[in-house]
């Protein structure tokens, strides 16, 4: 499976939404750097660093030490949305 930043998109616009809680977000973005990281998953070459950052970002999205707020999320889409 390749992982896309339309994907990372639609998790954070979901957590924005209300949709996700912020631990329901962490843990996706935990398991998902490290099938990454373990070659479980895939990204296109282009988009590996982004991606990478964004989710090593969100892994601690669930502590109040690291907490995102709207404009933090807003960022991290607007940096996914970059060609």
């Amino acid at each position: 499976m390749i992982v896309s930043r339309s994907e990372l998109i639609a998790r954070l616009e979901a957590y924005l939404a209300g949709q996700i809680s912020a631990a329901t977000l962490a843990s996706w973005a935990f398991d998902l750097f490290y099938e990454l990281d373990q070659g479980l998953l895939a990204v296109n070459p282009e988009d590996g660093e982004v991606i990478a950052d964004v989710l090593d970002t969100l892994i601690f999205a669930d502590d109040e030490r690291f907490a995102l707020d709207e404009a933090d999320l807003r960022r991290l889409i607007a940096r996914l949305q970059q060609p």
